[in-house]
Parts: structure tokens; C-alpha cells; sequence
């Protein structure tokens, strides 16, 4: 799991949770400024001026039933620090328990359930840096997937994949593959010395890109973050370790060399 967002605060829906500060990188005790949903609806989760807990499991009857939240939401908590005093913005992404691998009907039935909890914590503010690809890499794709990973951060996990998408589609383009689409294409790779498993890890970065895109699938973030680091071993098996080899071909080169001068 990548950690340039990735979060852990304890009791994010209490008054004080706690976890380490990104600011001051120190494990404190923050107060919490406000909480609110910001996607797919804004709306204010104000605590009871009356309870210090969670607000989301109180056992008296509510006289204003109000309408069942959406199984994929996104909650906004601002914390403030208690030792540096600055403030953080982290975004509570909330969904329903998935079913691995390819249960359509699995899927279909945990939506339908409606049942939503807790799934991950992103860090908003402050920023972190995205990832890149190794500078090894045609530039055209290193900037696609640099747009992908702010995306992810941001919690665009549907614009991430498709710009991961993209990107390996620049990679195939780089290293001359040819046919009538990208899945041909990268199909190709394995014809221009690319080593198999390389080619199904790209083809599996395409295929989340299809489904975001053309199925209106929701993947989690650490499925849409698993693809990143594929790309990433991609471009280090094609791009890096070739350069490396050579590097250290033409040291050793130059030691025989030095050494048959001096003989």
C-alpha cells in the first residue's frame, strides 16, 4: 500500500482522535474541527454538543428519521493538532464489503445490501508528493501517470485509472508495439522482448482503465493503487534494469581495458 496518503487516526469520529500529526510528524491527540460529507452529497456531521463519542451509533431513537446514507461516501474531517497546532484535512472514504475476484453477482448484492462502512483514510491536506515513473521512462508517460496518482490522491479513483491507462498505452507506443487496439498492443510487447509477465501486469493496468471508464465499475483504492505499482515494475523491468546491465557491461569493459593498457 503506497504511503504517500495513506492514514491512520484512531477514532477519526470521536472529538480527539488520535495518530501521528502529518505536519509534525509527532503522535498526538487532535481536536476535531468539523466533519462533514463532501461527495456524493454535501452535508454537514456535526457532533452533539451533549456526547464526547461517535455520533454515528447512538442508541436513542431518533424522531427524524432521515434518509439512508449512500454506500459509497466520502466524510471530510478536519483535525487540528494539539502540539503544532496546524491543521490536517483528511477524507474518510466509506463503501460496502466487496467480494474478490470477478462475483458480478457478489458485487451486485453487497450494493444492493446498502450496508457501508469505513474503508480507508486519505490524507488531503497537507499535501504529499505524487509517485513517478523512472525518469527511464518516455516523458509522455511519466506525466500521465503523475496526473493518475493526483487523481488517486484526490479520491478520483475512476480518473486515476484511466490515466494509468493512458499511460501504459504511451509505454506501448515508446516501444513500437503495433495492432488495432490497446489490448493488442500491449499483446505485442511480448514480440519486442518484454517478458510475459510484464505484458499481463500492463494488460491488467488497461483492463481496470476499461471497466472505470466504459463500465462504471468503482474499484477500491488499494485495487487502483496495486495498478500503479505494477506500472511502476514494468517500467523498471523494461527501462531501468536494461540501463543498469549496461552501465555495469561498460565498467566492466573499461577495467579490462584499463587493464590491458597497463599490461
Amino acid at each position: 500500500m503506497s504511503e504517500r496518503s495513506r492514514v491512520t487516526i484512531e477514532a477519526i469520529d470521536t472529538r480527539t482522535p488520535t495518530g501521528e500529526c502529518p505536519n509534525c510528524k509527532l503522535n498526538v491527540a487532535f481536536r476535531h474541527v468539523s466533519r462533514r460529507d463532501v461527495w456524493p452529497v454535501l452535508k454537514d456531521r456535526p457532533f452533539s454538543p451533549t456526547r464526547t463519542s461517535s455520533d454515528f451509533s447512538s442508541s436513542r431513537p431518533n424522531p427524524d428519521p432521515q434518509p439512508k446514507d449512500d454506500v459509497f461516501r466520502v466524510v471530510e474531517h478536519i483535525l487540528s493538532c494539539q502540539s503544532c497546532q496546524k491543521t490536517a484535512v483528511v477524507h474518510q472514504h466509506w463503501g460496502p464489503d466487496l467480494p474478490k475476484g470477478d462475483d458480478l453477482d457478489g458485487f451486485a448484492a453487497a450494493v444492493k445490501e446498502r450496508a457501508s462502512k469505513p474503508r480507508l483514510l486519505v490524507l488531503v491536506h497537507p499535501r504529499r508528493s505524487a509517485q513517478t515513473l523512472d525518469e527511464a521512462a518516455p516523458q509522455e508517460a511519466r506525466d500521465l501517470f503523475s496526473e493518475g496518482t493526483r487523481c488517486q490522491e484526490a479520491g478520483a479513483l475512476r480518473a486515476a485509472a484511466a490515466m494509468y491507462r493512458a499511460a501504459v498505452e504511451e509505454l506501448c507506443k515508446d516501444r513500437g508495439a503495433t495492432g488495432r487496439n490497446l489490448k493488442e498492443k500491449i499483446a505485442d510487447l511480448a514480440n519486442r522482448g518484454v517478458p510475459a509477465e510484464v505484458v499481463r501486469d500492463l494488460d491488467e493496468a488497461r483492463t481496470l482503465g476499461n471497466w472505470s471508464l466504459h463500465d462504471g465499475l468503482a474499484f477500491s483504492y488499494e485495487e487502483v493503487d496495486d495498478v500503479a505499482s505494477l506500472i511502476q515494475e514494468a517500467v523498471f523491468v523494461v527501462y531501468v534494469q536494461p540501463e543498469q546491465r549496461a552501465a555495469l557491461r561498460a565498467a566492466r569493459q573499461q577495467r579490462r581495458d584499463q587493464a590491458r593498457a597497463g599490461a
